[in-house]
């Protein structure tokens, strides 16, 4: 499943472009992890109602969101940017754990304060929320350094890191 969705992830990337990279004069963008509710809505008002997700995600730019069926056998990837929602490809076979959107329980003003305090010197270029099982969420931010290395850091609801992984 995360190499499937990595590769939605990517397609959907490409779908809509990336607006500038980078950040301004008060430092690097973080992800937009303050779009993911009203991203969540809009996937839900598209669909008509609550939605199960294998994961959601969220860059600087934009927040993908990847809808399971109502079997949970396949998945159809959404990205919302600008204020607007659209498919990005066609549904594809899926497997794995799902969660609702009311199992989110992050803030998204502070989820990210504590990894950008232990780490100043880097940039959060992903936020991912993934099902886990029952229904459980687990919170991830994609941390590059300056030097081009990746760690995956595991987060609390309320930002605390309880692991660091190196990427790829």
């Amino acid at each position: 499943m995360r190499s499937r969705v990595v590769a939605l992830v990517a397609a959907a990337l490409l779908a809509v472009g990336t607006a500038g990279c980078g950040g301004g004069d008060d430092g690097p963008e973080r992800p937009a992890v303050d779009q993911i509710a009203p991203a969540i809505a809009a996937v839900e008002a598209k669909l008509g109602g609550p939605q199960q997700y294998f994961e959601i995600n969220a860059t600087p730019q934009l927040v993908n969101l990847f809808v399971a069926d109502a079997a949970k056998t396949t998945v159809t990837a959404y990205v919302y940017v600008g204020g607007s929602v659209a498919q990005t490809g066609q549904p594809a076979g899926a497997q794995g754990n799902t969660f609702a959107a009311s199992a989110l329980t992050f803030d998204p003003a502070t989820i990210l304060d504590g990894v950008a305090d232990r780490l100043p010197d880097s940039d959060i270029v992903l936020f991912t929320i993934a099902g886990g099982p029952g229904g459980v969420v687990q919170y991830t931010a994609a941390v590059q350094s300056k030097e081009g290395g990746t760690l995956d850091v595991t987060l609390g609801p309320d930002g605390v890191v309880q692991s660091v992984d190196p990427s790829g």
